[in-house]
Order: structure tokens, then C-alpha cells, then sequence
């Protein structure tokens, strides 16, 4: 009889389903006009029997999570899909999301996707300005990749042909110079950057000089 409820006992906690997540919180990045951002939790089930994904939960409309509907054996990988709405957003946002299992023992799991909304890379200044009378030197607009974007190439155009553009890679991927030489007075031009971005779709920044 002893053996028999130590038995029971145990079956219970051999059945168990362990989910191994391999990030608990996943970062990614995008800018406000690519509509969303897109990320992966991946998880393996180190149980001894099946596991399923029943539902998932997030904390507001502008996440969204798909998890795999097919039950997730002993050893093998499954994965959640999360999207997130960048539209009309910036800044650094963190989304937790609620995953429920058919596992009795460890029913509830919560996993964090963190996204970070701005343009790939930076402008500094936007605006080059020559007073009247002034040298038509050159001057410099420095561009800065930001975290989380791996830009591979930077395009330039300027809207004016007066206008001579001559950019410095000083690291590779992170910083960027932008040698701007008006050739002519009195021109007014918008420049043209596009940023590259391995994942992501190509956008354009513009910056403005003026010369009086």
C-alpha cells in the first residue's frame, strides 16, 4: 500500500512539463514609420510529456502575440510571435505578455518584449546656416546610429545640385560625417539621408541648409 501512494505521489512530478525560455525578455527596435515592431520568444520543452500553448495575454491593443497551436513534445522548440504598433510612438516601451500552458504545475508564464521607437540614426544639426556675406566653408552634420539597428550604408542626395556632399565613415555601422559645401549663394536644399538597416525598410531623414 505504501508503494502504491509513493507512486502516486510521484507520477505527477514526472509528468511535469518544464519550459526552458532562451530570453525571458527580448529587445528590439524600429521607427515610428515602419507601423510595427517584430520580435521572437523561443522556448524548449524539457519535460517528459507535451506541453500546449492555450492563450496569451497582453496589456494593451498595441501588442499583439501568436503562439504555436501544436503541442510542443518533449525537446523540441516552440515559439510566440510578438508584434508591436510604432505608429505615432516614441521612446522606450516595455510590454509584458501572459502565456498559459496546459501544464498544471507551472500553468502561467510571463516573458517581456521591450521596444525602442526612434529613426535609426540621428541628425546633429538638422539646420546649416550661412549668413549673408559668410564663407561658403564647409560644415559638418554628424550621424549617429542608434542602439538596436544594424545600419550597414548611408545614403545622401541633395535637393539642389549647388550643393556638394561628402560623407566620412569614422565607425563603421555607429558614426558618420557629413561634409556639407554649398557652391553658390543664395541656395536653399534639403538633404536626403537614408540609412541602410539590415531587417528593416529603408527611411529617409531630411536635413536643411540655407544660405543667405
Amino acid at each position: 500500500m505504501f508503494k502504491r501512494l509513493l507512486l502516486l505521489f510521484l507520477l505527477p512530478l514526472a509528468a511535469r512539463a518544464d519550459l526552458r525560455w532562451t530570453d525571458t525578455t527580448v529587445f528590439t527596435a524600429a521607427s515610428p514609420s515602419e507601423g510595427r515592431a517584430t520580435a521572437q520568444f523561443t522556448f524548449t520543452n524539457t519535460g517528459a510529456y507535451p506541453i500546449k500553448i492555450t492563450a496569451t495575454r497582453t496589456s494593451c491593443g498595441c501588442t499583439a502575440a501568436v503562439a504555436d497551436t501544436r503541442p510542443i513534445l518533449p525537446g523540441q522548440v516552440g515559439k510566440i510571435d510578438v508584434s508591436f504598433k510604432t505608429l505615432n510612438r516614441r521612446g522606450l516601451y516595455e510590454e509584458p505578455i501572459e502565456i498559459d500552458t496546459n501544464d498544471p504545475t507551472a500553468s502561467l508564464n510571463t516573458v517581456t518584449l521591450r521596444v525602442l521607437i526612434r529613426d535609426a540614426v540621428e541628425l546633429l544639426p538638422t539646420l546649416l546656416f550661412w549668413q549673408p556675406g559668410e564663407p561658403l566653408t564647409p560644415k559638418i552634420i554628424d550621424i549617429s546610429a542608434t542602439d538596436g539597428f544594424d545600419v550597414t550604408k548611408i545614403n545622401t542626395a541633395s535637393s539642389s545640385p549647388d550643393v556638394q556632399l561628402d560623407l566620412a565613415t569614422i565607425k563603421p555601422g555607429a558614426d558618420y560625417k557629413l561634409t556639407v559645401t554649398p557652391k553658390s549663394p543664395h541656395v536653399k536644399a534639403t538633404i536626403s539621408i537614408t540609412p541602410v538597416v539590415t531587417g528593416h525598410l529603408p527611411h529617409t531623414i531630411t536635413a536643411h541648409i540655407r544660405v543667405s
